[in-house]
């Protein structure tokens, strides 16, 4: 095969897909990406076995053909590759030249024929969501992370769903790792059919279709079939493969009807986080916060480096709490919300602050009690 492409035009995607194809899975070709060259276009596909990537760029193509070349280098070869035109040109015994003249690399490509296959999926109802709604669906599951030994089905993925709201369906995703849980709905347009099972959404998949997320688009199409998420543009499609498993019922968890609402400055809030999280380590990760009348006192104490207290006004003027919380928890949410004033929600000791914002009931953030000592 023999082609030429505009630096310009894949160097970008390229550098997406190295989160895909950087991922250790139990085939080493997994580190490559397929490259089909035909008529006036190339197609470049990553697969990492969970999620593949499938996109169609313009090329000038002289001879059609196949290859699989290492992802990593091939990106840093047209990365830093002097001209704008790049050359790439199969010779004999899978060795690939890239560039012509005074710059021009050599390097082995893989057996194509042992690429992973790209799932066919056809007919797919897709539905129209806002970018900015997607990115934000994929930033609040995004957030709430799991450590590598982690086998939870419901930690390692984020629940999608469809709930019926006053203003339409919405499209709904739930993330949790046992301490926190966000959830977050969306409006849509289309129809939207769901299997019965729970529809779980690997997290690594959802943060590697991050990246491509144009926000400057108005909408992006979405669709869920065949065990599959699919996400769509004109010239880029992202398959995340969904996982198997039941989803516990976390509709208890965001119900903060029967709770005290306290508004409060989202800035503050988050600064005063912020430095009360300074003196927490891996072992004292814990700020106390104790709600009196018309103030919110925060200590810390960590016997390993020191202790803090600090004091705001707030407009409380129920029974006195205190509850212990992560403060890194609260940083994170907060950052989610758009709102400059946001709700915490809280009821004793012992349960959990629920976070919502001012005039957006599309975004719950909730955040579980730890032991008081």
């Amino acid at each position: 095969m023999k082609f030429s492409f505009n630096k310009k035009e894949i160097v970008d995607v390229l550098s997406k897909i190295q989160g895909l194809t950087g991922r250790k899975t139990n085939l080493t070709i997994t580190s490559d990406i397929l490259i089909k060259a035909m008529d006036s276009s190339i197609t470049i596909t990553a697969n990492d076995l969970e999620t593949v990537f499938f996109g169609s760029f313009e090329a000038e193509v002289e001879t059609e053909g196949v290859l699989s070349i290492n992802s990593k280098k091939f990106f840093e070869i047209i990365r830093e590759y002097p001209e704008t035109q790049i050359l790439v040109n199969e010779v004999e015994n899978r060795w690939v030249e890239i560039g012509k003249g005074d710059s021009v690399y050599h390097i082995v490509s893989s057996d194509y024929e042992n690429f992973p296959e790209t799932p066919v999926i056809e007919n797919i109802d897709f539905i129209e969501i806002g970018s900015k709604d997607l990115k934000k669906m994929v930033d609040v599951s995004s957030i709430v992370n799991f450590s590598g030994e982690e086998k939870r089905i419901y930690v390692l993925g984020s629940l999608i769903e469809k709930i019926k709201s006053d203003d339409g369906d919405k499209l709904r995703i739930v993330s949790t790792d046992s301490r926190r849980l966000n959830c977050f709905d969306a409006p849509f347009k289309g129809d939207l059919e769901l299997p019965n099972e729970s529809i779980i959404i690997p997290k690594k998949g959802l943060s590697e279709l991050s990246k491509f997320i144009d926000s400057t688009k108005e909408t992006i199409q979405v669709g869920i079939k065949e065990n599959y998420f699919i996400f769509k543009t004109e010239h880029e499609s992202i398959m995340i493969k969904l996982l198997e498993g039941e989803y516990p019922d976390y509709k208890p968890v965001i119900n903060y009807h029967d709770m005290t609402p306290i508004e409060m400055d989202k800035t503050m809030f988050t600064t005063l986080m912020k430095r009360v999280s300074i003196l927490t380590s891996d072992d004292y990760k814990s700020v106390v916060l104790n709600f009196i009348e018309n103030e919110l006192v925060v200590t810390i104490t960590n016997p390993e480096i020191g202790e803090s207290t600090e004091k705001i006004m707030i407009s409380y003027t129920d029974e006195e709490i205190k509850s212990a919380f992560n403060p890194k928890y609260f940083i994170d949410a907060l950052n989610v919300f758009d709102d400059d004033i946001v709700i915490l929600n809280i009821k004793d000791s012992k349960s959990p602050c629920i976070i919502k914002g001012f005039n957006d009931n599309n975004l719950i953030c909730v955040i579980m009690a730890m032991h008081l000592s």
